[in-house]
């Protein structure tokens, strides 16, 4: 069943892991180098235990910084 979580909002997704009353820990990922993030938070990678389950979220957008040099 989680697999199918995979690019989901991380709204509904918890949302079904607090329903499911399994415990669950996240992770937010940003992208290197300097990049704005924004719009809503999806499941990027998912790994389920007995116990628990472990959750890595990123950002749907991001951009170049446009007040920073392009070199930086």
């Amino acid at each position: 069943m989680t697999f199918s979580w995979y690019g989901l909002n991380w709204d509904e997704v918890r949302r079904d892991l607090e329903a499911l009353g399994k415990p669950y820990a996240f992770q937010i990922t940003y992208p290197r180098g300097k990049m704005e993030t924004g719009g809503s938070l999806r499941v990027v990678r998912l790994r389920e235990f007995e116990d628990r389950v472990d959750i890595i979220l990123a950002h749907e957008k991001y951009s170049r910084c446009e007040h920073r040099p392009p070199n930086c």
